[in-house]
C-alpha cells in the first residue's frame, strides 16, 4: 500500500482549514497534522504553519528527545503572538524509527493518531475533548452531547502553551500508522456520515509501517496542504 493524503472541506466550512507535512531525516519518518479552527482569522494559514513548524522541529531534536521536543515547541508557541493571536488549532506529530519500528507520538486537541490492520482501526492516542473528561453524566441531553463532542480542553493557541500528550508505541510490519482529524474519525468514522455530507473539514494521513524508504504520496484534496520536507 502507497502512503496517501485525503482532505476536503466541510459542508458547513468557507475553507479548508486543515494541514499536513511529512518528511524524513535519517532513519526517522517525521509527520505532523494540524486542524485549524475556522472562528479565527487565519485559521488555515495556522494549519500551514504549525505543520512545518513541527516538522522541522522533530528535524532538529537530537534523537526526537521529547523534553527537547517539548522546549522547542514552546519557543515556537510563543511566536504565535505575533501572527496568529486569535487563532487555535488542534495537531498530532509522529516520528518512526524505520529501523526498530518504535514511534513517538504528541498530539494536543482532536486529532488522532492509530494504527489500520486489515479492516480494523485502533486508535493510540484519547482526544482532548469534554466528551472524554471523567465525571460526566451517563447520559447527557443531545445538546450538551454536542457540546461534549465539541469543546476541547487542550489546544495550541497564542496565549498559553499546552503540553502535547507523549507517548511511545512498537509497531509492526505491514500495519498503516493514520493521522487524522476529528472530522474524519468523530465524523465519518464513529457518525457513520457519507464524506459529501461532513459538515467539517476531513483529513487523514496513512503511512504504511515499514523498514524501507517513503515512496510518493498520493494525494486527494482540494487545497495546497500537503508539505514534503526533506532534511535529508
Amino acid at each position: 500500500m502507497r502512503p496517501s493524503w485525503f482532505s476536503q472541506k466541510g459542508r458547513k466550512r468557507d475553507r479548508n482549514c486543515d494541514a499536513v507535512a511529512v518528511g524524513k531525516k535519517g532513519h526517522r519518518l517525521l509527520a505532523a497534522l494540524v486542524d485549524g479552527a475556522e472562528k479565527g482569522p487565519h485559521g488555515a494559514e495556522l494549519a500551514r504553519h504549525w505543520a512545518d513548524t513541527v516538522l522541522h522541529t522533530l528535524a532538529a531534536a537530537a534523537c526526537c528527545s521529547s523534553t527537547d521536543v517539548h522546549t522547542r515547541l514552546k519557543k515556537e508557541q510563543a511566536q504565535l503572538r505575533h501572527d496568529f493571536p486569535l487563532d487555535i488549532a488542534s495537531y498530532c506529530m509522529v516520528a518512526l524509527d524505520l529501523e526498530t519500528l518504535s514511534t513517538q507520538v504528541w498530539h494536543c486537541g482532536d486529532c488522532r493518531v492509530g494504527l489500520r490492520q486489515q479492516t480494523e482501526t485502533r486508535w493510540l492516542t484519547t482526544p482532548h475533548i469534554l466528551a472524554y473528561q471523567h465525571g460526566l453524566p451517563s447520559s447527557p441531553s443531545p445538546e450538551d452531547q454536542n457540546r461534549q463532542t465539541q469543546q476541547l480542553t487542550r489546544c495550541l493557541n497564542a496565549k498559553r502553551f499546552r503540553l502535547p500528550e507523549y507517548g511511545v508505541f512498537s509497531l509492526q510490519p505491514d500495519q498503516i500508522l493514520l493521522l487524522g482529524t476529528d472530522g474524519y474519525w468523530q465524523e465519518h468514522l464513529e457518525a457513520g456520515t457519507p464524506w459529501n455530507r461532513l459538515k467539517d473539514d476531513a483529513s487523514l494521513l496513512t503511512l504504511p509501517v515499514a523498514p524501507r524508504p517513503l515512496p510518493r504520496i498520493e494525494q486527494t484534496s482540494d487545497a495546497n496542504n500537503l508539505r514534503h520536507i526533506s532534511h535529508g
